[in-house]
Order: C-alpha cells, then sequence, then structure tokens
C-alpha cells in the first residue's frame, strides 16, 4: 500500500469526512450557534497547539491501542474480524465516558467504527490514525472539542 496505506484509501476517508463535516456542522449550528468557531477565535493559541499535538499525541496513541494492538492482540477471539472491529469500536467509544457526556461516547463510538473499518481495510496504523486526527481537529475547530476535553 502506498504511503503506508493511506493514499489507497485517502479519497473514501475524504468522502466520508465530507458528509459527516456537513452533519457535525449542522448539529452544531441548530443546537449550540454559540459554539461555531468560539474555540479558535476565542484562544488562538491554544487551538493551533490542538490542532498540531492533538494528532501526535492523542489519535496516534489512541489508534496504536485500539487499532493495531487489540485488533491484531484479540482477533482471533472473535468470529471474524468486522466483529473485532465492533468490539474495539464500543470500546472506543466507552472509554470517552470519562468526558462525562452522551454525546462523546456517541460520537466516538462511530468515529472507532469509521478507524477500525479503515484499519481492517488498510493494515494501515497511519491511515487510521490520520483519519481519526482529521475529526478530532474539525471537532475542535467547530467548537464542539469542549465533549472531548475537560479543559475547555
Amino acid at each position: 500500500m502506498g504511503v503506508l496505506g493511506l493514499r489507497p484509501e485517502l479519497g473514501r476517508i475524504l468522502r466520508i469526512f465530507g458528509g459527516c463535516a456537513l452533519a457535525l456542522t449542522a448539529y452544531t449550528l441548530v443546537f449550540e450557534r454559540e459554539l461555531l468557531f468560539a474555540f479558535a477565535r476565542s484562544n488562538p493559541l491554544l487551538y493551533a497547539l490542538v490542532v498540531v499535538l492533538y494528532p501526535l499525541v492523542s489519535a496516534y496513541p489512541q489508534e496504536l491501542l485500539y487499532r493495531a494492538f487489540f485488533l491484531h492482540r484479540y482477533q482471533a477471539l472473535f468470529p471474524s474480524p468486522r466483529a473485532a472491529m465492533l468490539v474495539s469500536g464500543v470500546l472506543f467509544g466507552a472509554m470517552h465516558v470519562v468526558f462525562g457526556n452522551g454525546l462523546a461516547v456517541v460520537l466516538a463510538l462511530i468515529g472507532g467504527l469509521l478507524f477500525g473499518y479503515t484499519y481492517l481495510r488498510t493494515r494501515s496504523l497511519v491511515a487510521c490514525a490520520f483519519e481519526h486526527a482529521l475529526y478530532g481537529v474539525f471537532v475542535f475547530t467547530i467548537g464542539l472539542g469542549h465533549y472531548f476535553y475537560a479543559g475547555l
């Protein structure tokens, strides 16, 4: 696979992201309009740090644990790769319960399933970490980052 599995999946990742980005933006406009771009406007330096550091210190390590490690180590316990992906996604969503809100859990569950699907298609940690970082940075950009980080 080219560029560690990312290149062949990039079109698919971006198409799905485009639809999800529209849905998340619509949600923000309808239910939390005051938050739209609020983080980037109110604290541009911290926002810039999130954009740079989130992929490295959050998305990549989480993908290492929930996709690469889990799906390699425990896949034999499941009747199919899709079952392992489902459990990995559910565990990923459940981990987000620490943020104390249902939206973080639901969005993380959906993300975990997407990232798991990408990992199973490519076996590329780079591809699923890129996808995770794309969604994570977008969520912070449109103002929903406070659901995933208690410091905002």
